[in-house]
């Protein structure tokens, strides 16, 4: 979907956001007490390496898949959504970019730190950082989209975390107003939206892969 990259810092800062609070799912429970929270120098922390020292040649997809694989990796990332969010729309640039190290320490793929970040240093006069992180963001959200286009439950988009329906949203400045879960055919569960389009106020549905065992444990965990 090559519009996700061009409307990804569409949205206004301090204007109302994509969707309120009220709509963001609840935060799934944190992993439990001692759980691992940092990737082992696996795949992942290879690409992670490469991506930090300026390589654009990652593949993103290569690196979410591969953030599955590692300990660190618990499909929970929604426990951050709203303080990063939250901070940004409060115009607490330097208290968002804390928040950002935090998440991006515990998962470097997390699409909502990354677009955060680049509008939080865009805001400081940060100009190398800003474009830094819009280019790790568009190349997360292009790859979210890489593989289906999310119309039908046989060609929903495949995700890794929740979070990663809701940066999606941000970036397409879609509301979410109804969610469920349905069968593929015999597939995976898939996650039903109904969204409505903040610009033309129309509704369209789009789903989403939620194959993956963890994941879907941590959606059915908690009400929207």
């Amino acid at each position: 979907m090559r519009r996700v990259a061009t409307v990804l810092l569409s949205f206004v800062l301090c204007a109302a956001p994509a969707f309120g609070d009220s709509q963001a799912p609840q935060a799934p429970s944190p992993p439990a007490a001692g759980a691992p929270v940092a990737a082992s120098p696996t795949v992942y922390a290879g690409l992670v390496d490469r991506l930090k020292a300026g390589d654009r040649s990652v593949d993103f997809t290569e690196m979410r898949k591969a953030f599955t694989a590692t300990p660190a990796y618990s499909g929970t990332m929604m426990i951050f959504y709203r303080s990063l969010w939250g901070a940004l729309n409060m115009r607490d640039f330097e208290g968002a970019l804390k928040i950002v190290d935090t998440v991006l320490e515990r998962n470097y793929v997390e699409p909502n730190a990354h677009m955060v970040a680049s509008i939080a240093h865009g805001e400081l006069g940060h100009r190398e950082e800003a474009q830094f992180h819009r280019f790790i963001a568009d190349g997360l959200l292009r790859s979210i989209t890489s593989e289906g286009d999310g119309k039908t439950p046989e060609t929903a988009y495949k995700v890794i975390d929740i979070s990663e329906e809701y940066a999606l949203f941000r970036a397409m400045n879609l509301k979410p107003k109804l969610q469920s879960m349905v069968p593929s055919n015999g597939g995976p569960i898939v996650d039903q939206m109904l969204v409505i389009d903040g610009r033309t106020n129309e509704e369209r549905t789009m789903y989403f892969s939620v194959d993956n065992p963890m994941l879907a444990a941590s959606r059915t965990a908690g009400p929207h």
